[in-house]
């Protein structure tokens, strides 16, 4: 769930979101370790990592690439988040 601290911007406001290619994916897990929970899809290039409260395998990911956008996959929860805005996207 959006954390209520964070900002929030709408999505075409956001100047990477010309970035987002990648909506879905079928993976389960995280590629680096297999964690199946609180799974973040990149909306660049379909990596699928786990979120900060677990091994923050999406973060490293992001400053691995600079791929700026995230969005929760296999959740009962729904966001997409852009690391370089800091910003909930809506």
């Amino acid at each position: 769930m959006p954390h209520e601290l964070h900002p929030k911007m709408r999505k075409e406001e956001c100047p990477h979101n010309k970035e987002m290619k990648i909506n879905t994916s079928d993976k389960k897990q995280c590629e680096v370790c297999s964690d199946k929970e609180h799974l973040r899809l990149c909306a660049s290039c379909g990596f699928v990592g786990c979120c900060e409260s677990h091994n923050a395998h999406d973060t490293e990911h992001f400053r691995k690439t600079g791929h700026p956008i995230i969005k929760t996959i296999h959740c009962n929860y729904d966001f997409t988040w852009c690391y370089k805005c800091e910003a909930y996207l809506v």
